[in-house]
């Protein structure tokens, strides 16, 4: 298996990695359309998550690491929880598709807006949108635009790479060749430089589900990343109420 995959890495260099919708791996012929499946098949599992773990965000102005809690709920609330030194906590936060509210224990203050990106970035330093985020802490999947039929599909460093090109953007999945799921996305712009890079390693079971357990998101050209690595994840648990507990007394701020 592995000599067989050597020798197809090898042709795929000296013919220039040539484009394909479908490339040939240890005499099996992989499409995009059934990488495709394999990753939605494997997300529409994910109904629900319950984590733990630690999460760093790094930018020009500052380093942070911190631990958090998440509730996860599909399609459309997430419930996250800041830990500081001695389990003391710092702030927590609930952002659904259309809102959000974050609450700075430590400052007493109330965030709360309308969940674009825009609005997004000002609290988490990072400009990203819901589905962003979603994916962020449950694993890669493929942009609503990006279709089963791919411009490019090729193997590329003992992986699959499944190319998506328009007049101002390009997007290149890295796909596992083993279990077909995704450990990279780039975005690149109309000036074909890389703008937003996203990478899921660290694949375990959970459930006889596989996700990842350390998801990073990064943007080059401001030099800013945010780091997510799970100490401990449960899937599909009943759902809980998302609810956070906001003194009278606390500052509210609403972000336009």
């Amino acid at each position: 298996m592995k000599s067989s995959f050597g020798i197809v890495l090898i042709l795929a260099v000296l013919t220039g990695c040539a484009s394909s919708s479908s490339v040939n791996l240890a005499n099996r012929t992989v499409s995009s359309t059934e990488i495709h499946e394999a990753v939605f098949a494997n997300q529409s599992r994910i109904q629900s998550m319950r984590g733990e773990g630690r999460v760093t965000i790094e930018t020009p102005e500052l380093a942070q690491t911190a631990s958090f809690m998440l509730n996860l709920q599909k399609p459309d609330s997430v419930m996250l929880r800041i830990e500081g030194p001695f389990g003391i906590e710092v702030g927590a936060a609930i952002v659904t598709r259309d809102e959000f509210l974050f609450y700075n224990i430590l400052q007493n203050k109330v965030f709360t807006g309308s969940s674009n990106p825009e609005n997004l970035s000002k609290i988490l330093r990072v400009k990203v949108n819901f589905e962003d985020l979603v994916n962020l802490f449950s694993g890669g999947t493929f942009l609503a635009e990006d279709g089963s039929s791919a411009d490019e599909i090729i193997v590329e460093e003992n992986q699959f790479v499944v190319t998506y090109s328009g007049r101002l953007y390009k997007r290149r999945y890295w796909v596992d060749p083993n279990t077909l799921l995704i450990v990279r996305i780039q975005h690149f712009g109309a000036d074909s430089k890389l703008f937003f890079d996203q990478r899921f390693d660290k694949h375990r079971m959970v459930d006889g589900i596989s996700i990842p357990h350390r998801v990073q998101l990064t943007l080059p050209r401001e030099r800013r990343r945010v780091s997510i690595s799970y100490s401990e994840l449960a899937l599909n648990v009943s759902p809980e109420r998302f609810s956070i507990i906001v003194p009278t007394n606390a500052e509210r701020i609403r972000i336009q």
